[in-house]
Order: structure tokens, then C-alpha cells, then sequence
């Protein structure tokens, strides 16, 4: 009996010692992957050139002509994408507090990644560290650190090739995220540069304007977009009646009703942005089918396609509703980003830069930044919207002197973007804009979340 005692309080010993190991080992493997201080300091604020040089970035590696199908060569240096990357950070949901590095050396870069999570009163820092190199004619990932813990090689490719599998199996959404990622051809460090060719294609930049506004986009965001995107078909095939050009004042105070109606059981903020997502495929005539897996092929999700104006110009009501939608569901940064470069763009290329282009997408992405900001705020918009008599109460008259400017006419009158002259050009819009009685906090609730 004795010795079986003694064998119990052995085994129970062996035990405690395992347990007591074992915790140890959790405890060296945490320490060993987070830390107290991040890798990365978090950058400065983007300044006002950061973002035109961004805007410019884009156009200048913008074909010619984006109806023309081919390859397209874009080199980049540490600089700028680390411009980009904080631009990134700073603009997609949940990131903002993300801070990244990238160094280029020869053919060799190292980027650094610091993701912070709150563990009571402590600040956590997960330091990603990932150096690529030039092997067998690409930029290929040679290792990955978790802190001080390397990634096993093995492990890295399972992730990578199990990421990009799930993504051409996911939603439709995804899946041309995938087509996005299969057009880069080649990726080559040298010279101190990433080198990328893309396979430019002619709808590529509406892929991105839907990503843009639906990847983050759950089941309950779904189901609302559906039923603001029906209901827009019924006031469409009402308006069809009448002709088939209409104006959006057809159908913003019908659609912030019912946003009224259903956001005491949901989330304003919720509810205006699936009803911005919803108006802004139907005003760009883009189908739900192209954006939501399962859509029955039925007349319900088929409106009738009209001609929205906005100040009697469809493109005003394009500007408008796409930048409005995109601020709400990505970020007003991005709106802004994407709008200026296209109207940069459409002046060195197209149809010339428009100052009614610029109201309207200001006027646009500042509805989609107030719609959603606060519970609030999102519920004093609908209100107001719902009984708005006039397109001058969600914008103001655009400003179209010297409208159609090409690039060299602009430089003439404005010089660049960074200039007194256009910078007080700018002011006056956005002044005109803020001036609208439907971004006035007047009300006590209103006042109290936007002073926070």
C-alpha cells in the first residue's frame, strides 16, 4: 500500500513538473513572438502632398487609354511604397493602428509589419518581419519571422498556397480579387525597385471600385443591400413611367424613409451604408448579380435601367453616389484618393479636369463620411434626407468654370494641385459644401457625439 502511495506521488509529481513545463514553454513561446514595443513606429499623419503625390502615383501609372487591353510596367521605390502602405493603413478598416516598413536593397527588400492588441492595461506588439530576394527570375519570400520565432519554410508556402485556394473558391467578391492577383505577370526586385508588370484589362478599374466598397461586406450586410437594391427596382419601375431619365431626388428621400423606419431595429450607420452600396450599383447600371453570389434570376433583381442626373448630368450623379458609397463603406480617404486621380487622369487623358466633377465628389464622400460616423449622426442624416425637397439640400450648384481642362491648361492657370490659387479653389467648393444645413450639428444628441 505504501508503494503504491509513493507511485501516485510520483506520477503526481512527473505531472505538476509536465504542467509546470509546459506553461513555461507557452510563456517563452508568447514572449518570444510578442512584444512590449512595436517594430515599426507608428508613421505621422499623411500631410496634404502626401495624398496628391498618391493621387499622382496612380495616374502616372495609368495606361493611356483604360479601354485598351495589355501589359503595363510599374516601378516603385521604398519611398513610395511606403507611401502607399501607410495610405493602405491608415484607410481599411481595423488597420489603422497597423504600422508597416518596407526597405529595398539591390535585389533584396525587407518589410516589417507591428500589429498591436490590447490585453488589459498592457499594449502588445505582434513584429512580423518578412525578407524577400530575387531567385529564378521573381521576388520570392525567403523567410518570416513572428518576432524573435522564424516561420518554418514549410509552413509559409501552406499559408500562401491555402490563402489563395480559399480565395478562388470564396464569393464572386473574392474571386476577383483573385482574377486581380493572377493579372501581375512578373514581381522583380533590382535597382533598389519593386518591378511589377500587370495584365491591364478594361474593366479592371470596376473591380476595384467594388472591392472598394464590398469587401468587408457580412451576411447581415448582404441581406441589407438586397432589400435597399429591391426597393430601389420599385421606385424605378414607377419612375419608368414618366420617362427614362430621372432625377436622384427620385429616389434619396424614399430610400432615407425607409432607412428611418428600419433603423430602430438595426444600425443606422448599417442601414446607410448598404443603402448607399445599393444606389451606387444602380446609378452606375452595374447588376447585383455581378456582385452577390446566389441572386435568383428574377425580375425583382432586374430594375429597369434609367438615366439618374444629378443637376440634369448623369456623370454628376455618378460622381456623387459612387464617392458617397465608397467613403461609407471603405473610407473617405479612399473616396478622395480615387476621385481626385480620375479627374487628374481624365485631364491629361480624357475629357479634361472638371471643377463639377470635384463638387460632386466632395459633395459625395462627405454624405458617405457623415452618414456613417456615429449612430447619431447616421440617424439625423436620415431624417433630414427624408425630407428633402431639393438636390441643392445634398449639393450645392457645381462649380464648372473652366470645366474640360486638359493638363496643360491647368498646369497654366493652377500650376499643380499643391498651389495657393487651386488650393483656394478647392476651399470655396469644400466651404460650399460644409455650408449645407444637412451636415449642421444643431441638434443637443448630434452636437454631444461629434464634440467626442
Amino acid at each position: 500500500m505504501t508503494e503504491l502511495s509513493n507511485r501516485r506521488s510520483r506520477i503526481r509529481q512527473w505531472l505538476a513538473w509536465l504542467l509546470l513545463a509546459s506553461l513555461l514553454a507557452v510563456m517563452l513561446l508568447i514572449a518570444s513572438v510578442v512584444s512590449l514595443r512595436p517594430s515599426v513606429p507608428q508613421p505621422d499623419t499623411l500631410s496634404g502632398s502626401d495624398v496628391r503625390r498618391i493621387e499622382q502615383l496612380i495616374v502616372d501609372n495609368s495606361p493611356e487609354r483604360f479601354s485598351r487591353s495589355g501589359e503595363r510596367q510599374l516601378s516603385l521605390n521604398a519611398e513610395e511604397l511606403n507611401l502607399l502602405a501607410a495610405f493602405v493603413l491608415a484607410n481599411v478598416p481595423q488597420t489603422q493602428e497597423f504600422a508597416a516598413r518596407i526597405s529595398l536593397s539591390g535585389d533584396t527588400a525587407l518589410a516589417s509589419l507591428s500589429i498591436p492588441h490590447q490585453v488589459g492595461p498592457l499594449t502588445l506588439y505582434l513584429n512580423l518581419r518578412a525578407r524577400f530576394a530575387q531567385q529564378q527570375g521573381r521576388a520570392r519570400l525567403l523567410s518570416l519571422h513572428a518576432g524573435y520565432l522564424p516561420v518554418p519554410r514549410r509552413i509559409m508556402r501552406s499559408a500562401e498556397n491555402l490563402a489563395g485556394d480559399r480565395l478562388e473558391v470564396a464569393s464572386a467578391a473574392s474571386r476577383e480579387l483573385a482574377e486581380l492577383r493572377h493579372g501581375v505577370n512578373a514581381v522583380i526586385l533590382d535597382d533598389d525597385r519593386l518591378h511589377l508588370t500587370l495584365r491591364w484589362e478594361p474593366d479592371i478599374l470596376d473591380q476595384l471600385r467594388t472591392q472598394a466598397q464590398q469587401i468587408f461586406m457580412s451576411e447581415q450586410d448582404r441581406q441589407r443591400l438586397l432589400s435597399y437594391y429591391t426597393y430601389i427596382g420599385d421606385l424605378a419601375r414607377i419612375a419608368a413611367q414618366q420617362g427614362q431619365t430621372v432625377s436622384l431626388q427620385t429616389f434619396v428621400p424614399d430610400l432615407f424613409a425607409r432607412a428611418s423606419e428600419r433603423a430602430p431595429n438595426s444600425s443606422a450607420v448599417a442601414e446607410n451604408r448598404s443603402l448607399l452600396q445599393a444606389l451606387s450599383l444602380y446609378v452606375n447600371n452595374l447588376s447585383i448579380h455581378e456582385l452577390l453570389d446566389g441572386i435568383p434570376d428574377d425580375s425583382v433583381y432586374s430594375p429597369p435601367a434609367l438615366r439618374v442626373t444629378l443637376y440634369q448630368r448623369q456623370d454628376l450623379g455618378r460622381h456623387f453616389v459612387s464617392a458617397a458609397a465608397i467613403a461609407a463603406s471603405a473610407s473617405a480617404g479612399i473616396a478622395e484618393v480615387l476621385a481626385n486621380s480620375k479627374e487628374v487622369y481624365d485631364a491629361r487623358y480624357t475629357s479634361g479636369f472638371s471643377f463639377s466633377d470635384m463638387t460632386a465628389n466632395i459633395a459625395g464622400l462627405t454624405l458617405g463620411d457623415a452618414a456613417t460616423q456615429t449612430e447619431a449622426q447616421a440617424r439625423q442624416i436620415q431624417l433630414r434626407l427624408r425630407d428633402a425637397r431639393a438636390e441643392s439640400q445634398y449639393m450645392p450648384a457645381p462649380d464648372s468654370e473652366g470645366d474640360g481642362m486638359s493638363e496643360e491648361t491647368f498646369i497654366e492657370h493652377y500650376r499643380d494641385r499643391d498651389s495657393p490659387r487651386y488650393q483656394a479653389r478647392l476651399s470655396r467648393i469644400e466651404a460650399d459644401v460644409s455650408a449645407l444645413p444637412l451636415y449642421s450639428a444643431d441638434e443637443p444628441g448630434l452636437q454631444e457625439n461629434q464634440s467626442r
